[in-house]
């Protein structure tokens, strides 16, 4: 899904502000926030849950910090007839023992997916030609996990390699890396 919480390599948000020895938790209920997130999460899948963040409007996303959306994000999933009736126990990551389509040193590009749930395919990298840089693991489709709230079968997921300036121009003289699915992907 295209919307404000998709704000990688966008410009004009102002500097980022890093607090040195940050807490994990500034106020004690952002603590309790993250206790009865991850039980509702264990009802669901991690992608559900960050798809249902996603469906907080975007005056109010941009306005409000991190456990205030995890917040909302719960209320919701508290309702949510799938986490009612469900119980999610959370995938293992693992190298898969079978072969991909793709190879370490292989050019890829990166799907354009169009979809109106949850997807972890950055709009900047969108239509972007990397190199396969590994096999990193086996993990359930994001998108299908949102939107059913259950995990599927596994699929492989890549280490690509993109060089800066291509995705940002000729100043940015730095690798990305970003681990994407089989099916996120395409030749060039």
């Amino acid at each position: 899904m295209d919307g404000v919480h998709d704000m990688g390599g966008m410009h004009g948000f102002g500097p980022l502000t890093i607090e040195a020895d940050e807490p994990a938790f500034h106020a004690p209920w952002e603590a309790r926030v993250a206790r009865l997130s991850g039980a509702l999460v264990r009802r669901t899948t991690i992608d559900r849950f960050r798809y249902t963040i996603e469906q907080m409007p975007a005056a109010e996303y941009l306005t409000s910090s991190y456990y205030r959306r995890w917040l909302w994000a719960a209320e919701r999933l508290a309702d949510d007839p799938v986490v009612a009736g469900g119980s999610s126990s959370f995938p293992s990551a693992h190298i898969p023992r079978r072969a991909g389509r793709f190879a370490a040193g292989d050019a890829v590009r990166v799907a354009n997916p169009v979809t109106p749930g949850h997807t972890r395919v950055p709009r900047y990298l969108r239509r972007a030609v990397g190199r396969v840089e590994k096999v990193a693991l086996a993990w359930p489709n994001p998108t299908s996990s949102a939107a059913s709230g259950t995990y599927g079968e596994a699929e492989l997921v890549y280490t690509i390699a993109f060089a800066g300036a291509d995705l940002f121009g000729p100043p940015a003289d730095h690798v990305v890396t970003a681990d994407l699915g089989e099916s996120e992907l395409e030749r060039p």
